[in-house]
C-alpha cells in the first residue's frame, strides 16, 4: 500500500489481466479470511495470492500460477538469541502469521500450533509492529515481501533478515468462486499465460525491488 493505493506485483498483475480481458474488476485489501470467505459465496469474486492444494481444489476456479517466490523465515535484524536453523527449532520461538493464509495451514502441518509457538494476524503485515518490539520472534514471506514490508514502517529494508528457506510452500494463483463465469476465467489464464510467455511478468518483477 502506498499513499492509499493497492500496489504489488500481482496486483499490477491482476490489473493488467482483467485490461486485457477486457473485463473491470475492483480490488481490495481485506483481511485474508474475509475475502477468503467472500470469494467462496460471493460468484464474482476471487482471492489472491493463494496456495493451490488437495484440499483447496474443489472450492475455486483457479487462474495461474501467477507470481511466486520462496518464501523464508525472518528474524529482527541483532536479535541473535532467535537462531532457528530449522522449522522443530522454529517451534521454540513465536511466530506470526495471517489467519487464513497459505502459512498458516503450512504452519500448522509442520506442528506449530496456536497458544504454544504461533499469533494470528488479521492481515501479514499487523504483527510487524510486535515485531519490532520483540513481542514476536519470526515473520514469513518472501524477500521482495519483507524488505517492501519494512521500509513501508520507515525502517531500513534489512531490519528483517532471513534464517532459511521454507521448502514445499507450492505457487500462487488467483483463486475465483467455482460459479464464475467460465468464458472469463478462461480469458484470463489466456492473457496469464501470454504474460508468462513473453516476458511481460519478468518486466513487472524488475520493477519492485
Amino acid at each position: 500500500m502506498q499513499q492509499n493505493q493497492l500496489t504489488g506485483i500481482n496486483v499490477e498483475l491482476v490489473k493488467l489481466l482483467c485490461q486485457r480481458a477486457k473485463i473491470t474488476c475492483n480490488i481490495s485489501l481485506l483481511p485474508w479470511r474475509r475475502a477468503f470467505d467472500m470469494a467462496q459465496h460471493n460468484v464474482y469474486s476471487g482471492v489472491f495470492s493463494t496456495s493451490r492444494n488437495a484440499e483447496r481444489e474443489a472450492l475455486f476456479s483457479w487462474v495461474g500460477p501467477i507470481a511466486s517466490e520462496p518464501g523464508y523465515l525472518f528474524r529482527l535484524k541483532g536479535r541473535t538469541e532467535v537462531n532457528p536453523a530449522n522449522l522443530d527449532e522454529a517451534k521454540n520461538y513465536i511466530l506470526a502469521v495471517s489467519r487464513g493464509d497459505r502459512l498458516e495451514s503450512y504452519f500448522q502441518s509442520k506442528g506449530f500450533r496456536y497458544g504454544s509457538n504461533m499469533m494470528g494476524f488479521s492481515t501479514r503485515t499487523e504483527p510487524i509492529p510486535l515485531f519490532f518490539a520483540h513481542k514476536v520472534d519470526l515473520l514469513s514471506g518472501s524477500k521482495r515481501s519483507l524488505r517492501s514490508w519494512m521500509l513501508e514502517h520507515n525502517m531500513p529494508a534489512d531490519t528483517a533478515e532471513p534464517l532459511f528457506l521454507l521448502a514445499d510452500i507450492g505457487a500462487h494463483y488467483l483463486a475465483l468462486n467455482p460459479q464464475f463465469p467460465a468464458d472469463v476465467a478462461l480469458a484470463l489464464q489466456r492473457e496469464l499465460d501470454i504474460i508468462h510467455q513473453n516476458g511481460e511478468l519478468t518486466a513487472i518483477l524488475q520493477r519492485y525491488p
